[in-house]
C-alpha cells in the first residue's frame, strides 16, 4: 500500500514516507507555471544506489492547455520504475486552461507572459532546481531525464537541441531524451483535415502566436524553432514513440528524425505502432478518457521504456 506525503500551495499534509507529492511554484508572474514533484522516499534501493534517477515530464496540449493524463499517470508509472518524478506546468497561450476549442469569443485571455523560448527556460528552472534539492530528494544529479509528449515533446526535443545555443552556461544536459508522439519538425504541414477542423484552426492559431508570436510563422521562422534541423552528435540518447495512426502528427516526423539520429551516431530507439490515438498517453485503462484511447500495442510502450533505461543508467553509471 502506497501512502502519500501531499503539498498544495504551502502546506503540507502528510500521509506517510513513502512518495512525496508537492506543488513548486516556478514564476512569480504567472501562477499556472509550476511542477509537481512524485519524490519516491524509502523505498529500497534502485540498484542498491542511495540516490535515484529523475524524469522531467512535459505534458502536451498544443502550447494552449496542458493534458492532465500525460502528467500525473505517467510519473507513476515512471515511479514504479524506481524513478523520480517531475511534472512541468509550463507557460501556455491562456491565463486559464481553456475548457473547450470551438469558439474563440468562447475563449479565456491570452497569456502574455508566455512567448517563446520561456518554456525553455523553464524546462532549465526544473533541472536547477533538482539539482539544487538533490540530496534532500535523494536524487543522483547526473541522471536526469527529459520526456514529453506532442507539444511537450516539441519543447523537449527543442531543450535537447537547440536549447544549449539559446542557454548558454545555464544549460543543463538530460541524460536521455524520451519523446512521445511528439512535434518534431516544424517544416511540415498539419493534415488537411485537422485544419478543416475549427479546434484544429483555433489550437494551430494560438500555438503560432505562443511560438512565434505572428498567425502566420514565416519558413526561417519555423527552422529556428525546428528540433530535427539541429540535432548535433553530442545530443543524449532518445527514445521514440510514435503511432503509424496518429491524425494529429505524422509518424513520419519521428522516423525521420530517428534517420538523422543514426547520421549524427546518436544513441536512439524507436518504436512505430500501428494502430492508437493521438494524445493516449499510457494507452492503458487507467487514464484513456475515451474508449479508443486504450490500446494494447501502444500499452507496451512503458515496459520498452524501462528496458531501454535499464540499458543508458547502466551505461552511464557503469553499474
Amino acid at each position: 500500500m502506497i501512502s502519500i506525503s501531499y503539498k498544495k500551495h504551502n502546506e503540507i499534509v502528510k500521509g506517510g514516507n513513502t512518495m512525496i507529492i508537492k506543488t513548486l511554484s516556478l514564476d512569480e508572474e504567472d501562477k499556472n507555471v509550476f511542477v509537481n514533484t512524485y519524490i519516491l522516499n524509502d523505498y529500497p534501493k534502485y540498484y542498491q544506489q542511495d540516490k535515484r534517477p529523475a524524469v522531467v515530464i512535459c505534458p502536451g496540449g498544443g502550447y494552449s492547455t496542458l493534458a492532465r493524463k500525460e502528467g500525473e499517470p505517467v510519473a507513476l508509472k515512471m515511479n514504479t520504475m524506481g524513478y523520480h518524478a517531475f511534472v512541468l506546468h509550463y507557460s501556455i497561450g491562456f491565463t486559464e486552461k481553456p475548457s473547450e476549442f470551438i469558439n474563440e469569443e468562447d475563449l479565456p485571455p491570452r497569456n502574455l507572459h508566455a512567448a517563446w523560448p520561456i518554456q525553455l527556460y523553464q524546462v532549465q528552472k526544473v533541472f536547477q532546481m533538482i539539482k539544487d534539492h538533490a540530496q534532500e530528494w535523494n536524487v543522483d544529479s547526473d541522471q536526469i531525464m527529459l520526456m514529453g509528449f506532442s507539444a511537450g515533446g516539441h519543447l523537449s526535443a527543442s531543450y535537447a537541441t537547440f536549447g544549449r545555443e539559446i542557454m548558454g552556461d545555464i544549460y543543463i544536459k538530460p541524460v536521455a531524451l524520451i519523446l512521445g508522439y511528439a512535434r518534431l519538425d516544424m517544416l511540415e504541414c498539419d493534415y488537411k483535415e485537422k485544419l478543416e477542423r475549427p479546434s484544429g484552426r483555433i489550437l494551430t492559431k494560438y500555438k503560432n502566436l505562443v511560438l512565434f508570436g505572428t498567425e502566420n510563422p514565416t519558413e526561417e521562422q519555423r527552422m529556428a524553432l525546428d528540433p530535427l534541423s539541429h540535432i548535433y552528435g553530442g545530443m543524449p540518447p532518445v527514445f521514440i514513440w510514435h503511432m503509424q495512426s496518429d491524425q494529429q502528427i505524422k509518424s513520419s516526423q519521428a522516423l525521420n528524425f530517428a534517420l538523422k539520429l543514426f547520421e549524427y551516431h546518436v544513441p536512439h530507439e524507436i518504436h512505430i505502432f500501428s494502430s492508437g490515438v493521438h494524445g493516449c498517453a499510457l494507452a492503458d485503462k487507467v487514464c484513456a478518457s475515451q474508449k479508443d484511447h486504450y490500446d494494447e500495442s501502444c500499452e507496451m510502450w512503458p515496459e520498452l521504456l524501462r528496458r531501454w533505461l535499464k540499458r543508458v543508467i547502466t551505461e552511464n553509471t557503469g553499474r
